[in-house]
């Protein structure tokens, strides 16, 4: 175990590597479909009514897992971030197709972000980058 702020030997693997985010859902289908269409994700395993994930590459998914006793949808707990080609047409077409917008298309010193909720109303930041000098 290595003290906080202490440096990783250069040939070492990290102790942990993230590869899943789960968020739980009131409406699984709903939901799969949001992540689906909207924002043109990969379907990766698609066990309904128990779980869905999507592959983000790399190793990396994320999960939509239905509510229950022991899990609850908390909107705010988590804010997931996507980058787009176009944010501005992004948030045009997802109006379009009923998406509620949380915040507007604006300026930010990294590129242009907005944020969006899925279906239970988890915020979305989709933006797109500024290119590199």
């Amino acid at each position: 175990m290595r003290a906080v702020g202490e440096a990783l030997p250069s040939k070492r693997r990290p102790v942990a590597t993230f590869t899943l985010a789960m968020i739980v859902c009131a409406d699984l289908e709903r939901s799969k479909q949001f992540y689906r269409t909207i924002l043109e994700l990969k379907l990766g395993t698609d066990a309904a009514p128990h779980w869905v994930d999507f592959d983000l590459g790399d190793g990396r998914m994320l999960g939509l897992h239905p509510a229950s006793e022991s899990l609850t949808v908390k909107p705010g707990s988590l804010q997931l971030g996507f980058y787009v080609d176009d944010v501005d047409k992004f948030v045009t077409d997802a109006r379009t197709a009923g998406v509620r917008i949380l915040q507007e298309p604006h300026e930010e010193s990294f590129g242009r972000i907005a944020v969006i909720a899925d279906p239970d109303g988890y915020p979305v930041q989709v933006a797109t980058p500024k290119p590199w000098r």
